[in-house]
């Protein structure tokens, strides 16, 4: 259970730290726009689709170089693919009205009682396809996974699973508290505020995107080459691997 509780205590961090991308944005705006029981089914689809990514990249890594996989991701093919994905959720947010059958109080509130809220499984495909399309949470997880894959055959392929299972389960946690922590703020915003609020989200993640292409470039790659900070974590963990103790047979 070492590495399960060691996952735990990563993933609030990167929770807390590196979760700051499309996906946190839209479940923001969601919860924020149908509640807390209405947006919850989004946080599901995103936690779908990094487990399935981690489990796709542990099967893989057993026979391709995280090296290979990270250069097929930084192609400019798939961060085009990528980047049109979020650009597409960053339109229809930003032009995404708020409908509802009650008339706007005189003070700008809305009954969010009757606003119209879409199938909880079309939330949680938005949620899944948004994260699972996104080339940089692949670069993110596979980053993660050339972490823990140093040395050779230190950690086996169950402690691997038991790790990001912990980790899973800490950013699954993590997410829905805030889209808890959001959907709280239904009882304060303004119709003005909602709209603005989602233009905002929507220029956010078309933001997302237009970095996506430009990464893609020569001079800007050069800078932010993710494969350099790869190589020298790789570096990092061969020369001072964890000490992590073997399960007694």
């Amino acid at each position: 259970m070492g590495l399960f509780l060691l996952g735990i205590l990563g993933g609030v961090a990167l929770s807390l730290f590196f979760s700051f991308g499309p996906a946190f944005f839209s479940q923001i705006q969601t919860s924020v726009h149908y509640g807390f029981r209405n947006a919850v089914p989004f946080t599901y689809g995103v936690s779908t689709s990094d487990i399935l990514i981690v489990t796709l990249l542990l099967l893989i890594s057993r026979n391709i170089p995280i090296d290979d996989m990270l250069a097929i991701l930084n192609t400019r093919w798939v961060r085009y693919a990528g980047a049109g994905v979020v650009a597409g959720f960053g339109f229809y947010t930003m032009f995404l009205k708020t409908r509802h059958t009650a008339e706007v109080s005189e003070n700008d509130r809305i009954n969010f009682r009757n606003v119209q809220i879409p199938s909880r499984l079309n939330v949680y495909l938005h949620g899944l396809t948004l994260n699972f399309f996104n080339p940089l949470i692949w670069i993110y997880w596979s980053t993660m996974v050339t972490i823990l894959v140093f040395g050779e055959g230190e950690i086996s392929l169950g402690q691997r699973y038991l790790f990001f299972a912990g980790v899973l389960f800490a950013t699954l946690s993590m997410d829905i508290l805030k889209c808890k922590l959001a959907s709280l703020l239904q009882n304060i915003i303004t119709y003005r505020f909602l709209k603005a609020f989602n233009k905002s989200v929507g220029i956010i993640l078309i933001g997302f995107a237009v970095f996506m292409v430009i990464s893609t470039m020569p001079r800007f790659e050069s800078k932010t080459s993710n494969q350099k900070s790869v190589e020298m974590m790789q570096e990092i963990m061969h020369k001072n691997p964890p000490k992590i103790k073997q399960p007694t047979q």
